[in-house]
């Protein structure tokens, strides 16, 4: 313990500013009030933790997964209903990084039958990175990603990306 500690009166607390202490105003829900289910691929504890807070304040239902090989096992499980509205992947895991995972979903919904929702309207995917992609912008989009999403998360740009990419207001 560092001399002169207990000294120091300790820091207040800024409840008002932790996504954990207030709801996001933002419906997590589709034209037919569905809560949204997205599917979360990141590798790191605590990321998984902090997204699937902040997306269940939003009223979203949160699948989270660990690697690219068990988000394309959960991918695979919800086929059949289309269960999945949004893909947040990270961009760098060990074993199938989220490029891959991107590539692997675009090829399942490309074998899916034609009446597929899916083929209709292919499920957005946005890899999740803490660095500035640059000119890894035309890779992204080659493995099939819609778009980014910068870590850490911040809810305003979380909120963005949902109106963005999932047809909640349709």
């Amino acid at each position: 313990m560092c001399p002169g500690f207990r000294d120091h009166p300790p820091l207040p607390r800024r409840r008002s500013g932790s996504v954990r202490d207030r709801k996001i105003d933002v419906p997590g829900v589709d034209r037919n009030g569905k809560p949204l289910r997205i599917l979360l691929v990141d590798d790191a504890p605590v990321n998984l933790a902090v997204c699937s807070r902040l997306l269940g304040r939003m009223g979203c239902v949160v699948d989270p997964a660990t690697s690219g090989d068990y988000a394309m096992a959960l991918f695979r499980d919800g086929c059949p209903e289309a269960r999945y509205d949004l893909v947040l992947v990270d961009m760098n895991m060990p074993g199938m990084n989220g490029l891959e995972t991107s590539r692997a979903i675009r090829d399942l919904e490309a074998d899916l039958p034609p009446e597929h929702p899916y083929r209709a309207r292919p499920v957005p995917i946005l890899i999740l990175t803490s660095i500035n992609p640059g000119d890894r912008l035309a890779e992204f989009h080659k493995a099939g990603a819609n778009d980014f999403l910068y870590k850490p998360f911040v809810p305003d740009v979380v909120r963005e990306a949902l109106s963005r990419w999932v047809p909640i207001h349709a």
